[in-house]
């Protein structure tokens, strides 16, 4: 497998989410089926392109954590500039590829994870799929959250704070408490991975673009992948960064083999707490399998995440101070102090072009896994 050239590579990087569409459309084009799914109450509306016509489905989303499709949207291109035109027309004979490009436009543009609440408070877009929402009184619950919440929220402080985050970490690091933060909640508008109290504008229109992907009784199968960053290891003096297959399933599920059947030199990563439900609430992947899944239409769908963790301890601590200290500007200050932002960044889409270059080498690896590997399969 060749590596790309840095400079080469940085063209597929933006600095906004207007650029970053923008070069997005100049791609897809060439494929003659570029599509758009427009919400009246988003700014952000999602471009998506089909190539291919088979029956069986390969969809590729990226963004939906918002300032992850800084890297999303770059690994699309390469896909769309370098793999697409290289793919055999038999393959695309029995593949339609979907690539949806940044589900959260308002996150990417304004550096954020989350998208905006109607409420004031910040909504992660990965934990509001598949909730039913009319009833509040049935929402999920996540009992453990609340420990961690005035901590995360309380006055940003560099030292003190993150010292407490770090022993809250060793104390709860084996009862679950610590794990809990990140798996959801429905309680805490200004919270650290709040679902939401609706379904969100870019929720509708990522079911939409997918119920149209799925439409019709000739479907056969649908293989979906997320690109996320934040989870796993950079070295920065190395240039070194992972790239990691997470797949919400124990190991024996066939969610999981099929990925391993697949992916011969991408780690994958399976969830082996997941053995009696999905352990993060309104993860999209799990909408998919539950929504589309069937005897006859297998569902397969896993995140791939790019490691940004430079230092392998302290990295989601800082991670988990600096969402705290944005929420907590917002819930006082009503707006994110600029220092604040800045690091909330760098924890996801490090500014180090050697991280980059490589985080597309690792997307390289996966998409040319992919569309060999499942044309030898079928």
């Amino acid at each position: 497998m060749g590596h790309s050239k840095t400079g080469v590579a940085m063209r597929y990087y933006s600095e906004n989410w207007y650029e970053a569409t923008e070069k997005f459309i100049r791609s897809a084009i060439d494929f003659g089926n570029l599509k758009w799914c427009v919400s009246p109450n988003s700014y952000y509306d999602i471009p998506y392109v089909k190539i291919g016509d088979g029956a069986n489905q390969l969809v590729i989303n990226s963004g939906i954590h918002g300032i992850e499709g800084y890297f999303g949207s770059a690994a699309q291109l390469m896909f769309l500039n370098e793999i697409a035109p290289k793919i055999s027309d038999t393959f695309l004979q029995d593949y339609t590829i979907t690539i949806i490009h940044v589900i959260n436009g308002w996150g990417m543009q304004n550096r954020m994870r989350e998208t905006r609440d109607k409420d004031g408070g910040l909504v992660d877009l990965n934990r509001n799929f598949g909730i039913d929402f009319s009833k509040p009184e049935n929402l999920p619950t996540n009992p453990l959250y609340h420990l961690s919440h005035d901590l995360l929220l309380s006055a940003p402080d560099p030292i003190r704070k993150k010292n407490a985050i770090k022993a809250f970490r060793s104390s709860h690091l084996h009862d679950g408490a610590w794990s809990a933060i990140s798996w959801g909640q429905y309680d805490y508008p200004h919270g650290l991975f709040y679902g939401g109290a609706s379904q969100t504008d870019e929720n509708k229109m990522t079911m939409a673009i997918y119920d149209e992907i799925m439409h019709g009784a000739n479907k056969k199968s649908l293989v979906s992948v997320g690109l996320h960053t934040g989870l796993g290891r950079f070295n920065r003096r190395d240039k070194y960064v992972t790239g990691q297959l997470l797949v919400s399933h124990p190991s024996w599920h066939q969610n999981t083999q099929f990925f391993k059947s697949v992916c011969n030199d991408t780690e994958i990563v399976p969830d082996e707490s997941a053995v009696f439900g999905p352990t993060l609430l309104g993860d999209l992947v799990d909408c998919l399998e539950s929504r589309y899944g069937r005897t006859d239409c297998p569902v397969y769908t896993a995140d791939f995440e790019i490691g940004t963790g430079e230092f392998p301890i302290m990295s989601p601590v800082f991670k988990r101070m600096d969402m705290g200290d944005a929420r907590y500007d917002l819930l006082h200050f009503g707006k994110i102090n600029p220092t604040t932002r800045a690091n909330l960044t760098e924890s996801w889409y490090p500014s180090d072009n050697g991280w980059r270059d490589a985080a597309l080498n690792r997307a390289r690896v996966l998409f040319s896994e992919l569309i060999s590997n499942l044309h030898v399969r079928d």
